[in-house]
């Protein structure tokens, strides 16, 4: 690359993939707060887009589901990338397991040509700025779990990109469980408004292009969501003391038998069990 003038250099800087570009908003709600909640995030199919498409991992991208066996008789079977499980065979085989024939994969649940894109995000707690007024945040971080794990896992490739800061803000109430509960209701509304285009994404698909600047037609379910348990029990609705991924209690984790599995479809069907109106904190 070389250049005479600087109008010269800036046009072929203007010729460069550019970066997801920031958005905010103000996220109201009904109750009083000290400050305004601003979110700020990145429309998350750009930041897919941009790890998709770049040329590092146009080698390290898995694009097929696939099956690794220790021996020709298929006995033992070894779990390595996320293609590689059983849930990546479901979704885009529509059978379980790994006996899936040619006809199974023509027969495919999702559209001739379709490719999945695992989705993987990240939160965790953080203090923004612990000289300049102590700022905290959840800070949203959003990756692909079609890159390989080798690539994937180290910090210097940057696989990991920040999709949203999801601000933390003190409400003006006088119970403090009140408070933490109008926290954890905030902390789920803006990641709603954050992952609305997923949503759509992994209903009807995203043209999306390769690295090779090939056209896929991507569906992005959510693979993998990495927290530490307390983030897990606010992601789960649940009090700190209540298993995040089974209906156990603290109470019962010494059981010698597996609890039923705490779902989605049983945290949705909690609020029309509910009594009273489910947005009434107060009760």
């Amino acid at each position: 690359l070389s250049f005479w003038t600087a109008k010269e250099l800036q046009h072929w800087a203007e010729l460069l993939p550019t970066r997801p570009c920031w958005n905010y908003r103000i996220v109201n709600t009904p109750y009083p707060m000290k400050s305004p909640a601003i979110l700020y995030f990145h429309d998350p199919l750009d930041c897919i887009e941009a790890l998709f498409n770049h040329l590092y991992y146009a080698d390290h991208m898995i694009y097929t589901p696939f099956c690794v066996f220790t021996s020709a008789e298929r006995v033992v079977r070894e779990f390595s990338e996320w293609m590689s499980g059983d849930i990546a065979w479901q979704m885009h085989i529509g059978h379980y397991g790994a006996q899936c024939t040619y006809t199974d994969f023509i027969l495919s649940n999702l559209p001739a040509g379709a490719t999945l894109c695992g989705i993987v995000l990240l939160s965790d707690k953080t203090h923004i700025t612990n000289m300049c007024g102590g700022k905290v945040a959840h800070p949203l971080l959003i990756s692909l779990a079609n890159i390989k794990m080798a690539v994937w896992n180290k910090a210097s490739s940057h696989a990991f990109l920040l999709n949203a800061l999801i601000p933390v803000i003190k409400f003006i109430h006088p119970l403090p469980r009140t408070c933490s509960v109008l926290g954890v209701h905030l902390f789920h509304k803006c990641l709603d408004i954050i992952l609305q285009p997923l949503k759509l994404a992994v209903q009807v698909g995203w043209m999306t292009s390769d690295p090779v600047g090939g056209l896929g037609h991507c569906f992005m379910p959510l693979a993998v969501y990495i927290v530490n348990t307390p983030e897990a029990c606010m992601l789960a609705c649940v009090h700190g003391k209540m298993s995040p991924v089974t209906m156990a209690s603290h109470k019962h984790f010494s059981n010698a038998f597996h609890h039923e599995c705490h779902t989605g479809e049983k945290t949705l069907s909690q609020p029309s069990q509910i009594q009273c109106d489910p947005n009434d904190v107060e009760r």
